[in-house]
């Protein structure tokens, strides 16, 4: 009896070591760490992403990016080199001020967003516009907004640290590929023929009708590809649990097209971000 009951007390105590401290649910930590970072003027984030094909990197596809969210509304990112001296916050900062700086840094990786109306959206010089779709993509803000996404599944990770909470936050289904059309849509409205091609109306009637009908082609296609596709999304946020704030955010988006001979090409987006410099 007594061996029973030393049984019956260890698997208690492993059981209440499982939870969370506070006994809050995970849905409800998502809740508050998504309403401190709503509450922040400014912070600083770095990061980096690729793409996987077939379980494997492509190695043109890395970027690693650093940025700042300040005045609320308005945030900035830039590509950045990895090794930068006197650690990743002080490249992070030099990288900035010198694209900040220079208005000529033409051949950089830089973009601005504002968020109007709900909506990010660009804000920069046309000569800064350089690879600005590409990081437009990765503003971490607009992915933390995404985890508000009402049909998901929150749970919590095993093993986290003390002080920091880790979240699995998984899309539904459908949430995931809508998710993925509407920023596809997003990115084929930017090139657009006539969208921001200052010299598009400049150009013969016959080549801006070639133009328009490839890019009609090329969306129908894109279009018919996603309806065959398969799409997951899930997300990893390692919660500050003593100031309720995000200090990294990884993503991984799955997508899987039917091939030839019923063999599936898979391809994945990873992202990583890391937030520091709250104020």
């Amino acid at each position: 009896m007594k061996m029973i009951k030393a049984v019956v007390l260890t698997a208690i105590l492993l059981l209440g070591g499982c939870s969370h401290g506070d006994g809050r649910p995970a849905a409800e930590d998502l809740d508050l760490a998504l309403a401190g970072m709503d509450g922040r003027d400014a912070v600083s984030f770095e990061g980096s992403a690729a793409l996987l094909i077939a379980g494997k990197p492509v190695e043109e596809s890395a970027l690693y990016y650093g940025g700042k969210l300040q005045d609320h509304n308005r945030v900035s990112l830039y590509s950045l080199l990895p090794d930068g001296k006197g650690g990743p916050e002080a490249a992070a900062e030099q990288r900035l001020q010198q694209l900040e700086q220079s208005a000529a840094a033409g051949s950089a990786y830089y973009t601005s967003l504002v968020k109007k109306d709900g909506e990010w959206k660009p804000h920069q010089p046309a000569v800064l516009q350089e690879g600005a779709g590409t990081l437009a993509a990765l503003n971490p803000l607009r992915q933390l907004e995404e985890l508000q996404e009402k049909d998901k599944e929150v749970t919590e990770e095993a093993g986290s640290a003390g002080g920091s909470r880790v979240l699995r936050v998984r899309l539904s289904s459908a949430a995931a590929k809508q998710q993925l059309v509407q920023q596809l849509e997003r990115e084929m409205q930017a090139v657009r023929p006539g969208t921001s091609d200052e010299g598009y109306a400049a150009q013969p009637a016959e080549v801006r009708s070639a133009m328009n009908d490839l890019w009609l082609r090329k969306s129908g296609e894109l279009k018919q590809k996603l309806d065959k596709a398969e799409v997951t999304s899930v997300y990893f946020l390692k919660v500050d649990t003593r100031r309720n704030l995000p200090k990294r955010l990884t993503w991984t988006r799955t997508v899987r097209y039917p091939g030839a001979s019923g063999v599936s090409a898979e391809e994945a987006f990873v992202t990583k971000v890391d937030f520091y410099g709250y104020q």
